[in-house]
């Protein structure tokens, strides 16, 4: 050889390859089932080094929450008042509505009261509270909360539009209502706040003590910030 190589190692090679052999030497040396161990471990921590980045971005900067409304019964919903515009409702409807929080390791505090707000076309017609500031949910656990909402006449501003949906409904025997969960929560020992802004679409059939409508439980779109 011309080169700097060992000659005991690579003296059948041209310095051209001298850096190739000494690598395949190295290789040999070591053994296959050392490098296949090697190997194993790189990819390992790889994994292991991703998972714990997409953890940290979920659970410490984007703390996960889950909003369910478990249950849901609409014992009454007739106008009470009726014109092109602006009409009066009478409601009676009992929710059951959960909140999940999946932060393995950080209570959500409430810092302001949980509030649910009931919608018909658009328009909110009921607003009720589930939980006041001071509330919390332990870490991995839910919490669920129940609430009665009624009045014999609340001023709603349906529009002829909406009271015409409500008509059809009322035929049909079935309301969609829309349901907004909405609140403000820390994760102690964390400053930030974050706003809790939840969606429920709901179908409720009109419900009696002798003919209860069955409810199946609905998972709500949860925008938080």
């Amino acid at each position: 050889m011309t080169g700097g190589g060992d000659p005991g190692v690579c003296d059948e090679c041209a310095e051209a390859c001298w850096l190739a052999c000494c690598c395949a030497f190295f290789l040999d040396a070591i053994g296959g089932k050392a490098l296949t161990r090697i190997a194993c471990a790189i990819v390992a921590f790889a994994v292991l080094a991703a998972g714990v980045t997409l953890l940290a971005r979920h659970h410490i900067y984007r703390p996960p929450l889950a909003v369910t409304v478990e249950d849901a019964a609409l014992a009454r919903l007739a106008l009470a008042d009726r014109n092109a515009t602006d009409t009066a409702l009478a409601y009676d409807v009992s929710l059951y509505v959960a909140l999940h929080n999946h932060h393995w390791l950080r209570r959500a505090l409430h810092t302001a009261p949980l509030d649910a707000e009931l919608l018909f076309a658009g328009a909110r017609f009921a607003r009720v509270t589930l939980a006041g500031a001071g509330a919390a949910v332990r870490a991995g656990n839910t919490e669920a909360y129940r609430a009665v909402a009624a009045a014999e006449r609340a001023g709603v501003a349906l529009g002829s539009a909406g009271v015409a949906e409500f008509v059809r409904e009322s035929t049909a025997g079935v309301f969609r209502l829309e349901l907004k969960v909405v609140g403000e929560l820390r994760y102690p020992p964390g400053q930030r706040l974050h706003r809790l802004d939840a969606l429920c679409p709901l179908e409720l059939p009109l419900s009696t003590a002798t003919s209860p409508a069955t409810f199946r439980k609905v998972k709500c779109a949860v925008f938080s910030s």
